[in-house]
């Protein structure tokens, strides 16, 4: 009896997420997030698969998340902004300010409302010192790390990613941070194998980052 309210939820939270990439995926396809030493990436993309990637995260989200509603809106507003920082790392290998500093603002200001709401301020504390704990991880390693192919944006990403992961458990942190590697990892040798790429080929790392983070979400019975 309560499957089709939720279903309805789904399909709401899908609706909502592709809503709010739609202004993302058009600024992405007009090239605004281009800048004018950037002659070299060739054509603007058009990241047909941003609103259905979206959607998909969205209704999944909200299908895992949905008892709570100020939770689950907060988690697919910032996922949002993940995957329209996936299309510009795709294209440019850059996340820009103008995107990794609102999305920490958002995820933030949304989970302190949550803790209002819900009155868990246990989560909220554990989400601030796992964004620290990350922020930290990825600055050290673009800091010692010259061919790991991080950048600073990378490190401006973490601690947003840090926020969500903390909120759930310290086994999101880490399972969401090892995916990350992994998924990074596989995306260089695939460079490597397929495109014949060198240690000098720039990779974008922000998008293993967001897949890691992801799939922690809307995957909770992998962590602890």
């Amino acid at each position: 009896a309560t499957r089709v309210p939720v279903s309805l939820a789904v399909v709401g939270y899908a609706a909502l997420a592709a809503l709010l990439a739609l202004p993302g995926w058009r600024w992405v396809r007009a090239g605004g997030h281009r800048r004018e030493s950037d002659t070299d990436a060739g054509d603007v993309p058009g990241a047909r698969w941003l609103l259905p990637v979206a959607a998909v995260v969205g209704g999944v989200l909200g299908w895992v998340h949905g008892d709570s509603v100020v939770l689950t809106v907060v988690y697919v507003v910032v996922s949002v902004l993940l995957l329209i920082l996936c299309a510009v790392d795709l294209d440019v290998h850059r996340l820009p300010d103008a995107l990794t500093g609102p999305t920490f603002l958002i995820a933030l200001t949304g989970l302190t409302g949550v803790a209002v709401v819900e009155g868990d301020w246990l989560s909220w504390r554990r989400a601030l010192l796992a964004a620290l704990v990350l922020g930290a991880l990825y600055l050290v390693l673009v800091l010692i790390g010259g061919g790991s192919g991080m950048g600073v944006g990378d490190a401006k990403l973490a601690p947003s990613l840090g926020l969500l992961l903390g909120h759930l458990t310290w086994g999101a942190v880490l399972v969401a941070t090892m995916a990350t590697f992994l998924l990074g990892g596989l995306a260089a040798l695939w460079l490597v194998l397929a495109r014949g790429a060198s240690r000098s080929t720039h990779l974008a790392f922000g998008p293993a980052m967001v897949a890691g983070t992801l799939g922690a979400l809307v995957l909770p019975w992998i962590h602890w």
